[in-house]
């Protein structure tokens, strides 16, 4: 024993380190067995939880996949029974076309339309729809029964061309499948089935929703049936069901799904181990009943049953459960052991101790410079992605500080309303099973601001691999979205104007097929991008002069580079012809070789029209101007400038003997030459017309009566356009018609029409002139004699010399009528007084006297009865007149007198 250190013996040093030792190794065991416990224990938990998050999240992710082509197929329903089923291939194509099928169906290869034909319409059918839209159309693998079920329109075609005109009926289940749906009118997922569309022939589905007319449901299956226009369909292939967001879920579990068949057990469709799809011919024996986490769930979809049996895959398993209670235990037993050690070797341990800080001291400074003088912002979080440290580019980038940020989560304190929710969560996901991940999300800063990151995020272990908190690194990339954004609407602007610019761009190649097109170029043909480009040419849709022009200019535009102006009549698939001009240029390589064209063509159907209305206009007033009946001169101060050859026939002249000749050669004199001047060309200067009708000279010298109008053209510089009608035959014959209504037809004087207008015209000139004038009233004695002996034609020979013997006996001024019978009336006009007139009658009254000669040659007498009235004495009115003489003429008529009497 050595005195004075303190030593106090080893056995007094080893009883006290063992008793020390065994309690804190008692002490140690039981807080291990415990904590070994309680580790396993929530490890347990939380993989059960996170599992059970992750089927019910494929679950859903599986419906959501199996109904959502119902919503595209109920809308194509909506549109085929508003066109009554007759949707065209191009119509069809063109709505699935605008559907996303692999972002929005998964799974699903197409949509298409089944149509009920018996097997008596059958060919009538297929020929129907080869003299429509689908010329190769053709019909096979038809089932043995009287009513088929034909496949019509399927798109995308290109991936299932195989069904295209296949009987769907053909299978049992199947046919009985469509016809539940038709009879139910609802909507029926039917499988599993093989797959024509599926080259792996593996399992998939139908999913069918038939058509009605009027768009409702008539009610009863009879009259859904009658009422039945089709039925849409779509394919699924079951392999291709984990597309998309079910993805990291199929990561973490081993998956099986399996589908009831018709005849009653589940038959497998896909199957997942370790992440990876498992072949078609290992599913049949393929299990997860013996796996420790194993789930099974069963749902059903549109009358089809569903059975998803999942379990935590191996790694997942091991990773997530592993070995954690035992792990503690061992280690804390260790540590326990080693705790009495650790006594001893205290004191040489905090040397080591604080040497190894001092180093990490060093290291952890280093990492802390190079973070801090970063432009990315980083973020360390705990294993509860709550901050626990963050850096001055943190800070720059969103304007919060470690003392805003510390103990928040990122998503919390960072969210926006624009923050993807998807990304988000996935990230979550990852980092709740201990994995990195990256991604891009739109942000919101301190000050509201907000900002694109680029974000990665890393999970930090310890030395023992244990997972200690997460390191997150993000790059503000928003000046490279802002760019980004600004270029897809710039392309997006071109793609605007290219596509719906008025004219058609298009670019041919060297054998004249199409290499490009716009939209409006497409809708001009009536087809769509991929049955042009590389397989026909504009050639192919014009008319047989149209393909000959372009076989000629097609070369010649190769060798020269360049044409435009030329014009073709452009025929679309829909039947429509549009009158097209085309211009283009051509491209060539740095070897002179033709590359391509830049062509355009612009739709002139408006303006072709109007020029062909405008020839016609042309053709019609040339034949206008060369009219034969009317003739047509233009002057320019008063010459000839042009003339039609009517002109020259109805004057009488040969060809250009009026060419700059005057218009005065065609008047009768000067006068009447200076009066149509003056009356016509100021009206005409006006803006007016001038028309009238009057006598002129041909060459002969004799006259014709015309019909002249004329105008003055616009911007001629003072020319007029005249037109001139030969009127002289309607002249002549209204004349006659004149003379025939106001005289007498068998002795040529004037009638009682005549005679009332001349009186009134004496009326008023006597009023005027202050003037006196006579009417005398004579009735013939004898003459009813004469008829009855001789006859009517005596009687009229008799009526014409008294007649010839009236008129002889007056003055120019004087007018002689017969009103009819042996009646006649004499207006002495004028006399200045009333005893002027006696004289005038009594030689009247004389030659009446005298015998009359007939042509039998007898002689017949006729004596007279007058009667006389003076105006105004004896009345100031043709009827006071008119009445007066008859009452004097009578008068003397009965007291046998012949001489003129006033009354």
């Amino acid at each position: 024993m050595r005195i004075g250190d303190g030593y106090t013996g080893p056995d007094t040093i080893s009883t006290t380190a063992w008793v020390t030792a065994a309690v804190v190794l008692s002490i140690g065991l039981a807080l291990t067995a415990a904590g070994a416990l309680w580790q396993q224990h929530r490890a347990s938990t939380e993989t059960r939880s996170l599992q059970d998050r992750q089927i019910e999240r494929l679950h859903a992710d599986l419906v959501r996949q199996l109904t959502m082509p119902v919503y595209g197929l109920r809308g194509a329903r909506g549109t085929l029974a508003a066109l009554e089923g007759r949707a065209s291939r191009t119509a069809f194509r063109a709505y699935v076309g605008s559907r996303d099928l692999p972002r929005e169906f998964p799974g699903v290869r197409g949509f298409g339309f089944i149509e009920r034909v018996e097997q008596a319409d059958l060919d009538a059918f297929v020929a129907a729809r080869r003299r429509g839209d689908a010329p190769d159309f053709q019909v096979h693998d038809l089932g043995q029964g009287p009513t088929h079920y034909i496949v019509t329109q399927i798109e995308p075609l290109e991936r299932n061309a195989q069904a295209w005109g296949a009987d769907s009926g053909a299978l049992v289940p199947r046919r009985q499948a469509i016809e539940r749906a038709i009879d139910s009118g609802e909507v029926m997922l039917f499988g599993p089935l093989p797959l024509m569309q599926d080259p792996q022939k593996g399992p998939g589905f139908l999913m069918l929703v038939p058509v009605y007319r009027q768009a409702g449901d008539p009610g009863s299956p009879a009259e859904r049936r009658a009422a039945l226009l089709g039925v849409l369909y779509a394919p699924f292939v079951a392999s291709e069901l984990l597309k998309g967001t079910a993805d990291q879920a199929a990561q973490l579990l081993d998956l099986k799904l399996s589908a009831r068949a018709s005849g009653g057990e589940f038959a497998p469709l896909l199957a997942t181990r370790q992440g990876q799809m498992l072949p078609l011919d290992e599913l049949p024996d393929y299990t997860l009943g013996d796996a420790p986490t194993a789930e099974s769930v069963r749902f059903t979809i549109d009358g089809c049953e569903f059975e998803l049996d999942a379990a935590l895959t191996h790694d997942a398993a091991a990773r997530l459960l592993g070995l954690s209670g035992v792990g503690l235990a061992l280690g804390g037993s260790l540590l326990s052991l080693l705790l009495a050690v650790t006594v001893y070797l205290l004191a040489a341990g905090r040397a080591r101790a604080e040497e190894m800080a001092r180093g990490m001291t060093a290291d952890l400074a280093r990492l802390a410079k190079v973070a801090s003088g970063t432009t990315n912002a980083v973020l360390i979080l705990d294993t509860g992605h709550c901050i626990t440290w963050v850096n001055d580019g943190f800070t720059r980038m969103t304007g919060y500080t470690l003392a805003d940020a510390q103990g928040q989560r990122p998503d919390a304190l960072l969210h926006s309303d624009r923050t993807n929710a998807d990304t988000v969560h996935g990230m979550f996901e990852a980092m709740n099973v201990g994995m990195g991940c990256t991604g891009e999300l739109c942000k919101r800063a301190k000050d509201g601001r907000y900002y694109w990151a680029d974000i990665e995020i890393q999970p930090l272990r310890g030395t023992e691999g244990e997972l200690t908190g997460f390191m997150v690194i993000e790059s503000d990339i928003t000046a490279r979205k802002a760019l980004q954004a600004q270029a897809d609407e710039a392309r997006q602007s071109l793609q605007d104007l290219y596509d719906n610019a008025p004219c058609a761009y298009y670019a041919l190649d060297g054998n004249g097929r199409f290499l490009q097109i716009n939209a409006l170029g497409l809708s001009w043909l009536g087809c769509t991008a991929e049955e042009l480009i590389g397989r026909t040419s504009p050639r192919d849709f014009f008319s047989p002069e149209g393909q000959l022009l372009f076989d000629e200019a097609f070369p010649r535009f190769i060798r020269e580079g360049r044409v435009s102006g030329l014009e073709f009549d452009l025929t679309g698939r829909q039947g429509r012809t549009r009158r097209v001009s085309l211009s283009a240029t051509a491209i060539y390589d740095a070897g002179g070789a033709f590359l391509r064209s830049r062509s355009v063509m612009f739709d002139i159907s408006e303006t072709h029209r109007i020029r062909q209305q405008l020839h016609q206009l042309t053709l019609d007033q040339q034949a206008m101007l060369e009219s034969d009946l009317v003739g047509i001169v233009k002057l320019r101060d008063r010459r000839s400038v042009w003339h039609n050859r009517a002109l020259e026939r109805m004057f009488g002249y040969d060809a250009e003997e009026l060419h700059d000749a005057p218009a005065r050669l065609l008047y009768p004199d000067d006068t009447a030459f200076q009066t149509l001047g003056l009356l016509a060309y100021p009206q005409l200067r006006s803006g007016g017309r001038f028309r009238t009708q009057q006598q002129m000279r041909r060459k002969d010298g004799s006259l014709i009566w015309v019909d002249i109008s004329g105008v003055e053209l616009p911007g001629s510089g003072g020319a007029t356009l005249w037109m001139m009608l030969d009127i002289t035959q309607r002249k002549a014959h209204e004349e006659r018609m004149e003379r025939a209504a106001l005289h007498d037809a068998l002795t040529g004087l004037p009638n009682r029409l005549l005679l009332a207008d001349r009186l009134r015209q004496a009326i008023h000139s006597a009023e005027r002139s202050g003037h006196v004038f006579a009417l005398a009233y004579l009735d013939l004695n004898g003459f009813k004699e004469i008829n009855d002996t001789h006859g009517h034609d005596a009687g009229d020979e008799v009526l014409k010399v008294v007649a010839a013997r009236l008129q002889a006996g007056l003055r120019a001024s004087d007018t002689v009528a017969r009103l009819g019978g042996d009646e006649f009336v004499v207006l002495l006009t004028p006399e200045q007084a009333a005893a002027e007139a006696g004289p005038a009658l009594s030689r009247m009254l004389d030659a009446l006297s005298r015998p009359i000669t007939l042509s039998k040659g007898v002689q017949v007498a006729v004596g007279s009865s007058l009667g006389l009235a003076h105006f105004p004495a004896d009345g100031r009115s043709p009827d006071e007149l008119m009445r007066h003489a008859d009452e004097a003429m009578f008068a003397n008529k009965r007291s046998g007198r012949a001489r003129a009497s006033t009354g």
